[in-house]
């Protein structure tokens, strides 16, 4: 496979829709079980020490209290519970299971000759994890995927994709731990939750339940300021902290302003005035859809997990925040297009491509071109190159009736990718070269393609990503609350 066809299928996972990162994560889970590498896609940007886990997971499996009577009438099938959460490396469900803080549940429901088996739950800051096993499934793979119905969950939710997976206990068994972002300030004692299981694996059945929702005591910090960052692109309020047995949640709005409105912001790091620093374990999480406020501003609720509870005497937190993305606008430019061709330069960081020539030969359709705006003494070649991959070439007319072509393009009229190369580093002089035959893929070659009803896409969000940014930061004053503030 060479670098055009990788570069098509790597494409593929960048596109940030929830249906298309279930799909590329259950590929994944398939690729590994056919002996691939044995490495994870985490969306929301999830890092673990692998060793430090795994030490954690085996000390407090073996000290978890897993063979006592007492717990053993209270849990119900201690082995199996004690496995999920061991296979797991649920560091966070073994303390609270050490402590009676798991919720014993008796659920099930058959589909297909398949029986799904809810049996522990917990809430701990901002996440519900239910634990579920699926008997009468037979296969050979240790891990396959399942999915869920999101269409019912409220705003007050979100599905973490990793979660959708399932492992094998036995020749008879399957388990499954099922991880929910919550709005948990929102969220109460009693309610439920609804888990509707599609698919296992290939296999389409309806295995429904409405599980309640059981909450502990907790500690809260709250801010009451209002701030607006990097050049007031960025409102962040309702500032929240929920501590949780092992680490904690930060929960806050944002709203997008301006030609910032489509903009991606996560904060990755926490610091307080006692001299601690927080990690994120997992981040970029948005529960619900964002709201137009107005013409210019979007707001929406963001969430970051952290690794270890805020200290509660804390008085002030530092948030360190990344752009993950600044999103703008694309643009078809015809392949007969009158020559030279300058595209308008992105509102964020003035970035440009001027195109100084596009010309097919056989069956391969060649583009000149420079990016103009950037200073590319302190980049490599690999930075310029990343970014012109991603040019498209398809169809005009169906590019232009498709939702987004990256995302929903038709194949056999769209190529993602292309094969990019640095002419003049200095200059920023690229070609683009694009390949209409697919020795791999058939059904992604353009076997119609015309010159003057082909065009390339550009996005120019794209472009803005020549730019390294540096994270921002700002501090915002906190106070121990014993309810936290009903959100606006």
């Amino acid at each position: 496979m060479d670098k055009h066809q990788v570069k098509q299928i790597f494409d593929d996972i960048e596109v940030p829709k929830k249906a298309l990162k279930k799909t590329v994560h259950q590929a994944v889970v398939r690729a590994e079980n056919e002996g691939n590498t044995r490495r994870r896609f985490k969306w929301g940007r999830t890092f673990t020490n692998g060793i430090a886990v795994a030490a954690v997971v085996g000390i407090l499996y073996l000290t978890s209290g897993l063979f006592l009577p007492s717990v053993n009438k209270a849990m119900g099938s201690i082995p199996i519970v004690g496995q999920i959460y061991k296979d797991f490396q649920d560091k966070v469900g073994l303390s609270l299971f050490k402590s009676n803080l798991v919720t014993a549940l008796n659920e099930k429901a058959d589909s297909r000759g398949i029986t799904v088996s809810v049996n522990s739950s917990y809430y701990d800051a901002g996440q519900l994890v239910y634990n579920f096993t699926v008997d009468n499934f037979h296969s050979d793979e240790k891990e396959i995927m399942y999915d869920v119905d999101e269409t019912s969950y409220s705003d007050n939710f979100s599905i973490n994709y990793d979660s959708l997976m399932l492992k094998k206990l036995n020749n008879k068994q399957y388990a499954g731990q099922l991880r929910i972002y919550t709005n948990g300030t929102e969220i109460k004692n009693g309610e439920t939750v609804p888990f509707v299981i599609t698919h296992i694996n290939e296999i389409q059945g309806n295995w429904r339940f409405k599980l309640p929702i059981t909450k502990k005591n907790a500690g809260y910090l709250e801010s009451s300021k209002v701030i607006s960052a990097y050049h007031n692109r960025y409102q962040f309020s309702n500032i929240q902290v929920e501590n949780g047995k092992l680490g904690s949640v930060l929960q806050f709005t944002i709203d997008y302003q301006g030609i910032a409105k489509h903009d991606t912001v996560e904060i990755n790091e926490v610091k307080d005035d006692l001299g601690n620093t927080y990690e994120m374990s997992a981040s970029n999480i948005e529960l619900g859809d964002r709201i137009k406020v107005n013409e210019r501003t979007v707001r929406a609720k963001g969430q970051t997990q952290l690794e270890s509870p805020i200290n509660p005497k804390a008085k002030k937190l530092t948030l360190i925040a990344d752009i993950r993305s600044e999103a703008e606008g694309s643009e078809i430019v015809p392949l007969n297009a009158e020559m030279p061709y300058r595209l308008s330069e992105t509102k964020h960081q003035n970035i440009g491509i001027e195109i100084n020539n596009i010309k097919q030969e056989g069956r391969e359709v060649l583009v000149h071109y420079r990016f103009t705006g950037v200073d590319t003494s302190n980049m490599s070649k690999d930075d310029l190159v990343n970014i012109g991959e991603t040019i498209g070439l398809g169809d005009i007319k169906k590019m232009q009736s498709w939702p987004d072509p990256v995302g929903d393009y038709e194949e056999g009229y769209y190529l993602k990718g292309n094969i990019a190369k640095v002419k003049n580093m200095k200059t920023a002089e690229m070609v683009s070269t694009f390949e209409l035959d697919d020795d791999y893929n058939d059904k992604l070659s353009l076997k119609h393609f015309e010159f003057n009803e082909y065009g390339l896409y550009i996005d120019n969000g794209v472009l803005n990503d020549l730019i390294q940014l540096k994270p921002f930061s700002f501090t915002v004053p906190v106070h121990q609350v014993s309810q936290p503030t009903e959100k606006k």
